[in-house]
């Protein structure tokens, strides 16, 4: 009997195993008829995501929306925090990495609760489940149920484990556009994914299941409950013990709604249109550098009128990575053009190629940091510049004329270096010098006559300080490192030292910001008509430029460099943190520069010049020890020292004219051009012997020049009946090659050989009026108007 029955046993479950089995080969047939039928298409579940360029250490800078609006942002388990990842597993799916799709049990649950209450109590949903909705949306008829469930089984067969959940981290829903885990916690939190707390994780978790009722920026207290279930399902669990849920219950719940982070905003969009194909773009910006380079700019600009804007950049000297750019001062404003990207704008750089000129000047040796300069009106084949002030200095020094930005000394270098050879350097440093159309490089490139770029500004002067190496400033990480030659190491060093002695401020004690000593060397610009005000500074570690102006090239009177762009330098410096500020430390000097002595006026070293030729010495940077002669001026070289003849009575004299005995001496004397602002001792009336009467007639080159219409010394005055301006008709004897007229400081005539003028417009009390040849005479007469 215990045989039939074992047997009839046997045979009934055999019978139930193959109907298992054929049932299993049915569902396994039909499963894939249907996925036959209806594919899964793999690329169905990449949706295009937003485009955001974040900082240095991933915070958002600016989010660019996808074409219906959405904002969802590329992310992968890894870089989502691990916390997150345990309380969205644990609350919504603890069997995810068990079942095949459907959780039979969490299935039955949710039907059984359905039937007991009359109305649906959880969904009973897997993460893969609202995956499949999410890449699908249907009914939440059972319809819609059914063929929710058909779709995630469909998805575990195609896809394992991690690329689901990392489907469900990009696309989750987390209120109105927002989309994904890290466009959620960039949106109400301003963070990453990565960087959550157990209280934000559980937050975080909860939110999909219903976001607009939710929203943790409109809905706090709802957001709170919610949270908390969440947190206390993860105790009971033992997933996060009694003492972390407690600290996570005390944190209050603190979101925002910014969708659209606006920092570098320009900069984002140059990056996006370089590679509008790349989802996440890390870029080099420091955000707290960033805001506080930003506010400060903001903050400053309320003491200028409407239309005005400002640009900055700071650039690492090292790595060439911009950490901070503002490219308009408020953005979206139309009164500022706060559309227009001023750091990319090509506008006159003012002075602030002056350091190049320098320092190519020191690479020809045609100069050391002490050599001779002339301040005064000089024409370059009809060009005559002015300096700012209008006024006239005389002798200068090549690096007093730098640090006290002077024209004139700035264009007689250029003029030795040539403008082509000039700019070719410049160009080949990568910094482009923007000529008028058709035109070639001028002097009046020394002065601000070719556009530039901020952007390549700070590039250049970074060469300053990287022994002569611009650098082609990077904005992402990816960007290879470009460095290019414009100054020899030894140059760029004494240039940058040259500028580091100015003070930030005219009253300013000494060259530092605050009262701490930071070594920064700086050079302020101001483009023809006020249109532009710059500051270019330079330490160790960084570079920072600065312009200020009106986008449209409207003039700002009044406003230039050291008074506009000066003080906004200072005030980005003094927000930075601290640990970011500049330091003190200066950049290392080549061994190749040594410190000379050397003298005036003829600029050699003082060890190789006779004691009597050596009127003021000074100590000099100097490049190998090289001291070149001081420049002159002029069509026709002048010699110097000057080799004159005297005859027995001391008295200068020429052979063409005293053929009798007479001996040669030599005596340094100091170009012609600065007689007038010379002492009295050394002018060539005191330095020279004076002329032979024998000799009164000849034409010398040295010879003064002799002004004729207006005596030395006198007293002019319009006669009463006259109702017009005074006027004087002057000219000059025994003049060679071509003259400019000078009156009180200011050039107000050109005329040829012994051509009269007319002059105008003196002033009522005493006037001083000067005649300069372009061979080297020079004459001046003093008068009184009354």
């Amino acid at each position: 009997m215990s045989n039939i029955i074992l047997s009839k046993t046997i045979a009934a479950l055999s019978a139930l195993v193959k109907l298992l089995g054929s049932a299993l080969i049915i569902g396994v047939v039909s499963f894939k008829i249907f996925d036959w039928l209806v594919p899964f298409h793999q690329q169905s579940t990449h949706k295009k995501f937003s485009q955001l360029v974040v900082d240095r250490n991933g915070i958002p800078l600016r989010a660019f929306a996808d074409q219906n609006g959405v904002w969802r942002y590329p992310t992968q388990i890894e870089k989502v925090s691990p916390l997150y990842i345990e309380a969205l597993l644990n609350y919504e799916d603890r069997r995810f990495y068990e079942h095949a799709g459907v959780n039979p049990i969490s299935m039955l649950r949710a039907v059984t609760q359905w039937l007991y209450n009359g109305k649906p109590i959880s969904g009973g949903s897997t993460i893969t489940m609202q995956v499949a909705r999410i890449i699908e949306p249907h009914s939440r008829s059972v319809r819609g149920k059914l063929w929710q469930m058909l779709r995630a089984t469909q998805l575990e067969w195609h896809l394992s484990k991690d690329e689901i959940l990392t489907i469900y981290l990009n696309n989750a829903p987390f209120g109105g556009p927002i989309e994904g885990i890290e466009a959620a916690t960039f949106t109400y939190l301003g963070k990453r994914a990565l960087h959550l707390t157990r209280a934000e994780a559980a937050l975080m978790a909860v939110l999909p299941q219903s976001p607009s009722r939710l929203r943790p920026d409109r809905y706090p207290d709802r957001a709170e409950k919610a949270r908390n279930k969440v947190l206390k399902r993860l105790q009971k669990f033992g997933v996060w013990n009694k003492h972390q849920v407690s600290e996570a219950f005390d944190e209050d719940i603190v979101a925002s709604f910014n969708t659209r982070p606006m920092n570098a905003p320009l900069l984002a969009r140059h990056l996006v249109n370089q590679q509008p194909t790349k989802n996440l773009i890390k870029s080099t910006i420091d955000s707290q550098l960033q805001v506080a380079m930003a506010d400060e700019i903001r903050n400053y600009l309320y003491r200028f009128s409407s239309q005005t804007s400002a640009s900055a950049m700071l650039m690492d000297n090292q790595t060439m990575e911009v950490l901070a750019y503002v490219g308009t001062a408020d953005f979206g404003n139309p009164e500022r053009f706060g559309h227009v990207d001023m750091n990319q704008a090509i506008r006159s750089p003012g002075s602030t190629l002056k350091p190049f000129i320098f320092g190519m000047a020191l690479d020809k040796q045609l100069i050391h940091s002490q050599s001779l300069l002339q301040d005064v009106p000089l024409n370059f084949n009809d060009y005559s510049p002015e300096n700012f002030t209008r006024s006239f200095s005389g002798a200068v020094s090549a690096a007093d004329a730098l640090q006290r930005s002077l024209n004139i000394p700035a264009v007689q270098l250029l003029n030795e270096i040539t403008p082509a050879s000039f700019n070719a350097r410049m160009n080949s440093a990568g910094v482009k010098l923007y000529l008028p159309q058709n035109k070639k490089p001028s002097l009046s490139i020394a002065l601000g006559g070719a556009g530039v770029k901020l952007e390549e500004l700070v590039a250049a002067y970074r060469a300053l300080i990287v022994e002569g190496l611009s650098g082609k400033p990077r904005y992402t990480f990816d960007t290879p490192i470009t460095e290019r030659f414009l100054l020899s190491p030894e140059s760029a060093w004494i240039t940058a030292q040259t500028l580091s002695e100015v003070p930030l401020f005219p009253r300013q004690k000494n060259p530092y910001l605050k009262k701490e000593k930071r070594w920064l060397a700086h050079k302020t610009g101001t483009s023809y008509g006020y249109r532009d005000s710059w500051m270019i500074a330079s330490n160790v570690k960084y570079t920072l430029g600065v312009w200020i102006g009106k986008p449209d090239g409207t003039p700002s009177p009044g406003e230039f460099g050291r008074r506009t762009a000066a003080p906004l330098v200072s005030r980005i410096f003094n927000a930075m943190p601290q640990e970011k500020q500049f330091e003190a430390n200066q950049p290392i000097k080549p061994e190749s520069v040594k410190t000379i002595e050397i003298c005036w006026p003829l600029g050699l070293a003082k060890n190789i010049t006779e004691q009597r030729h050596c009127a003021k010495a000074y100590r000099a940077f100097t490049i190998n020890e090289v001291t070149p002669k001081t420049l002159s001026v002029g069509a026709i070289p002048e010699e110097n020292p000057l080799r004159i003849f005297v005859n027995e009575n001391n008295e200068r004299v020429m052979p063409n004219c005293y053929p009798d005995a007479y001996s040669e001496i030599s005596i340094a004397v100091w170009p012609v051009r600065v007689e007038h602002w010379l002492p009295s001792e050394f002018k060539r009336s005191h330095l020279l012997p004076s002329l032979s009467p024998t000799c009164a007639n000849s034409v010398q080159f040295n010879q003064p020049l002799e002004i004729v219409g207006i005596p030395k010394n006198s007293i002019l005055s319009q006669p009463p009946s006259e109702s017009k301006p005074l006027e004087m008709s002057v000219s000059v004897m025994t003049a060679q090659g071509n003259l400019q007229w000078i009156l009180n400081g200011e050039v107000i005539a050109v005329s040829t050989s012994n051509q009269p003028i007319v002059i105008t417009g003196m002033a009522q009390g005493e006037n001083r009026l000067m005649v300069y040849s372009e061979n080297g005479q020079y004459g001046e007469v003093s008068f009184t108007v009354r």
